[in-house]
């Protein structure tokens, strides 16, 4: 018997369950391909947060972090900044 791939994704009624399959393809709501994002950071007016919805390679250091995302995720980041820089502009 093969293993099947699962992830966990929001529940249906609140909290987290466990969906099968991969998860940027998963057809739940709020769950599947989310892409990259920018949202403000709450902690800091003039920072953002950027989620990655996939990376490679993560390592922390008090002082750095270094990140390792794919080509097509690069674009994704590139595209969101534009997004974001822009409609911060639109904004001023």
């Amino acid at each position: 018997m093969t293993e099947q791939e699962t992830h966990q994704g929001p529940g249906v009624y609140g909290g987290w369950e466990t969906h099968r399959g991969r998860q940027h393809e998963c057809p739940a709501p709020d769950c599947g391909p989310q892409g990259v994002r920018i949202a403000p950071n709450p902690d800091d007016e003039d920072g953002v947060l950027i989620h990655f919805p996939e990376i490679d390679y993560v390592d922390t250091q008090v002082w750095s972090v270094d990140v390792g995302i794919s080509t097509d995720t690069l674009r994704e980041l590139r595209d969101a900044i534009d997004q974001h820089l822009a409609a911060k502009e639109t904004a001023a």
